[in-house]
């Protein structure tokens, strides 16, 4: 998540129907901009290189949302679209062996569509894959960049926080292996120890 406050002034953005090694670009309204997700920044327009500011956030199921925090108000799906927001239009891309669009070179350490937790400290970034590991005690300890950082996950192995040592949030995101990969080509891979 990034903050909307770029440079003293506040930006609205949308989804700009373009890719950039197959990860999709959003612009900014006022100047139309386009801006890479995974590099944080202006990739073409007026504000090129300009760098977006990186906010903590959660991505975490409804029901264990819900039971944290039960006053929770939700927006209604009745927008004045004809549009069910029950159905997903990406289920089936997980499914498809290849990436759709070009990505370039793309890393066997793990399968494309992997799911990972990727995470950037220091200049040092590492993929946390969600699947190929358990948890003990709901808790992973690793450090990178210097940092002791604590993934911790509810009992159906869903990450619901990172952590540095004294407990504040580290930014981090959910993202395919070959998109991360594409965008941090000297990443590790975090490999459970025994």
């Amino acid at each position: 998540m990034y903050s909307r406050n770029v440079s003293g002034k506040v930006y609205t953005f949308g989804v700009s129907g373009r890719l950039y090694k197959s990860n999709v670009l959003i612009y900014d309204h006022q100047t139309e901009s386009l801006w890479s997700q995974l590099m944080e920044k202006a990739v073409a327009g007026p504000l090129s290189g300009t760098v977006l500011d990186k906010r903590p956030s959660q991505r975490i199921k409804w029901a264990t949302w819900k039971r944290r925090h039960p006053g929770t108000s939700v927006l209604s799906t009745d927008t004045g679209y004809q549009r069910d927001y029950n159905i997903d239009p990406y289920s089936g891309y997980v499914q498809l062996g290849a990436v759709m669009f070009p990505v370039g070179r793309v890393r066997n350490d793990l399968p494309a569509k992997a799911r990972i937790l990727g995470l950037q400290i220091n200049g040092q970034s590492r993929a946390y894959p969600l699947d190929a590991y358990q948890f003990e005690d709901n808790k992973l300890r690793d450090e990178l960049g210097g940092v002791s950082i604590r993934i911790e996950t509810d009992p159906s192995g869903q990450v619901v926080g990172v952590f540095d040592e004294e407990g504040q949030p580290v930014i981090h995101l959910f993202a395919y292996w070959f998109a991360w990969q594409a965008f941090h080509p000297d990443t590790t891979v975090y490999r459970k120890t025994k």
